[in-house]
């Protein structure tokens, strides 16, 4: 007969080897992609390179060529965004301290492995965005419910929000913003659970390292400040169970994750005030800049992942099927009410994640493992608590054996709903012949020039046309983007040639300081439309209208007709014209609608 050691052995292979199997079907799910864009290489790819697959991706993929160009000085302006201001350094762009270690990583990357970076993106973004399944595993193996973990990783690395924002292709922040703080969570437990000290104090020092690190990388001071306050959270608990106050061992190990990280952390606390009102509460606050344009129309309310959505909504963002969600949803409420001492550590991350019901749904992506810790503990919860207490499975032994059958099957029944992430393909925002004209753009203009067109590519014209530009997907919540709107929605050639003079050489700069003289936004903006400014343009300016924009123009001239009175516009819709015909404008013009 086999012994209990053997049994025992026999359950965490068992564990392990469905841990693995979530790996490599998160690696699985994106690399499917791949043989889409091979196939469709004519439009996927420029000159053999794949192209990426998010506006912010052109940003990151600029950080890292700067870099090797090495133009990239870190506080020094960025003279590529916001033109006419990154001429001020006042209102210019800067470099970025933080936030920005994406761009030195992947650059590090193409040096090691002496390829281009297009290249290295299309093959480690999918490693990178499964790694957050680890940290999770192996805490959740440490709490005894490996099942929860199992499935958490399998519905957080298929999600649809997540796997849309960590595709092939995607160079965002994204692809790790899960593990960081997982891993964090990982460290911090580990201390306070390990017998050795010096062993202890090593899991500390990597968890403040860990903030370090993830500071750089993604610089939200306040999800660094919620996993602090996480320390606190269980050492409050602890004390509470134990009946004791806490040792001198344990206030070291505060101060070594505190002390290293007090240099952003002391602002923390007001920025974690500040989002609870802006994005639980609803309370927009307005700073004295931002008031000033507060006339002007809100350009976040075009941005879809921004948007509030209902329950049945954000869980189809997380998974395939309503019933598992709900369930899962549940279940995860349960984790941390039966777990809270021991997994108080996770829930800031939780929090983050719920923050979906609220503001906007890229918070799905963080609530999106608890939905499957949720699914999982009920098979830890059923034969573990509920089932001995009606006489069920009273050995040790034969829950093992039933908790490894429930949660084999349940593995394999998310499996199977989760296969369904098969079918996302993730594409690249310009395609070729977009790209091919960028690219034209930088070889046949003037390096000063600027080009003038919507905020979405403005990061790839960065990238591509190395022009600068007025706004971009960093920079497209200022009136230059009302002006910008305004330019295309408007008849009037004259009118958008006035627009264009004004912002080329005013800029948000000039704009601020014609309504602190006081004059009213309206009003502004009619002088602009009658030339009142309109100086003659010292830098050549090349307006750029892509095909993409055609779906968009509906945002586009709701922003390009806003009423300052009536505080909205008309949104607008465009009809591809049946029969067109050139005119001495030289504008396409018969059957074209609003």
């Amino acid at each position: 007969m086999e012994s209990q050691s053997e049994k025992l052995s026999k359950w965490k292979i068992l564990v392990w080897i469905l841990f693995m199997a979530v790996f490599c079907f998160g690696l699985m799910v994106r690399f499917e992609d791949v043989k889409e864009w091979r196939k469709n290489k004519n439009l996927f790819y420029y000159q053999g390179l794949p192209i990426y697959s998010a506006y912010d991706s052109f940003y990151f993929a600029r950080l890292a060529e700067d870099q090797k160009l090495r133009i990239f000085k870190p506080g020094e302006p960025d003279h590529l965004r916001m033109f006419p201001d990154d001429r001020d350094p006042k209102f210019s762009p800067k470099y970025p301290f933080w936030g920005n270690m994406i761009s030195y990583v992947f650059f590090f990357l193409s040096k090691l492995f002496h390829q281009p970076l297009e290249k290295v993106t299309f093959y480690m973004v999918p490693i990178f965005a499964v790694l957050f399944v680890i940290p999770l595993f192996l805490y959740t193996q440490e709490l005894g419910v490996p099942f929860a973990g199992i499935i958490g990783g399998l519905i957080g690395a298929t999600a649809p929000i997540y796997l849309g924002r960590t595709g092939l292709m995607r160079l965002d922040t994204d692809c790790l913003n899960l593990f960081f703080p997982f891993l964090i969570a990982y460290f911090i437990y580990k201390f306070f659970n390990t017998s050795s000290e010096k062993k202890a104090y090593f899991f500390i020092s990597l968890a403040s390292l860990g903030l370090i690190v993830y500071r750089f990388w993604y610089s939200v001071d306040v999800a660094m400040l919620l996993l602090v306050m996480a320390f606190l959270a269980y050492l409050f608990l602890t004390c509470i169970k134990e009946k004791r106050k806490p040792t001198k061992f344990e206030m070291i190990g505060f101060a070594i994750l505190l002390l290293p990280n007090i240099w952003y952390l002391y602002k923390a606390p007001l920025s974690l005030w500040s989002a609870f009102k802006s994005l639980v509460l609803g309370i927009k606050e307005r700073t004295s800049t931002v008031s000033i344009y507060h006339d002007f129309p809100n350009i976040m309310q075009s941005i879809s992942e921004l948007q509030r959505e209902g329950f049945r909504t954000i869980l189809n963002y997380i998974t395939y099927n309503l019933v598992i969600g709900f369930t899962g949803f549940l279940g995860a409420f349960f984790f941390f009410l039966i777990n809270l001492r021991r997994a108080v550590l996770l829930l800031p991350i939780f929090g983050i994640g719920l923050l979906t019901f609220f503001s906007g749904n890229r918070f799905a992506m963080y609530l999106a493992p608890f939905i499957g810790i949720g699914l999982g503990y009920w098979v830890h919860l059923l034969i573990e608590k509920v089932f001995p207490k009606f006489g069920l499975y009273q050995s040790s032994e034969k829950r093992n054996l039933v908790i490894g059958v429930l949660g084999t099957f349940l593995f394999f029944a998310v499996l199977m709903i989760q296969s369904k992430s098969f079918s996302a393909l993730s594409v690249p925002k310009a395609f070729s012949p977009i790209v091919r004209n960028m690219v034209y753009l930088k070889e046949h203009t003037p390096p000063d020039s600027a080009i003038w067109s919507w905020w979405d590519y403005g990061y790839a014209f960065e990238y591509y046309s190395r022009r600068a530009t007025f706004h971009d997907g960093g920079a497209q919540t200022t009136p230059k983007t009302y002006f910008i709107a305004r330019s295309f929605a408007t008849p009037s050639f004259k009118e958008a040639w006035n627009i264009t003079a004004f912002l080329s050489y005013y800029g948000l700069k000039g704009i601020k300081n014609f309504l602190e003289n006081g004059t009213s936004a309206k009003k502004l903006v009619k002088m602009v439309e009658e030339g009142k400014f309109s100086p003659p343009l010292k830098t050549p300016v090349y307006w750029v209208f892509t095909q993409d924009l055609l779906s968009k123009f509906g945002w586009i001239y709701y922003f390009g007709t806003y009423d300052f009175d009536k505080k909205k516009g008309t949104f607008g819709q465009f009809f591809y014209p049946r029969m067109c015909q050139n005119i001495p404008e030289g504008l396409l013009c018969e059957g074209l609608g609003k």
